[in-house]
């Protein structure tokens, strides 16, 4: 499996109401349930940072994409790219 950072940008504070932030959170349940979803969170900056395990950018704009927050543009801006994740085990992406 693959990683991917999906940045949102541009909240739009005023078109997250409580059944649209609902079904946000039951969207990241399922996709963490499902191993999909390895981390996310907000910056005061406006954005939202999420990294999704999967086996092709493909699939993880699918997933971006099936965001109850894209149908109403709650963030006006999304991007995925693929991301390498630093570790421990991979000594921090030193090799060798």
């Amino acid at each position: 499996m693959n990683h991917f950072l999906v940045r949102l940008g541009n909240a739009r504070p005023e078109l997250m109401t409580r059944a649209l932030v609902e079904a946000h959170v039951s969207w990241l349940w399922k996709l963490h349930q499902a191993g999909q979803l390895l981390l996310c969170g907000t910056c005061p900056d406006g954005t939202a940072l999420l990294v999704l395990c999967c086996a092709s950018q493909e699939d993880a704009v699918q997933l971006a994409d099936s965001d109850p927050f894209k149908d109403v543009a709650a963030y006006s801006a999304r991007s995925v790219s693929p991301f390498r994740m630093a570790t421990p085990q991979n000594n921090f992406l030193l090799g060798g």
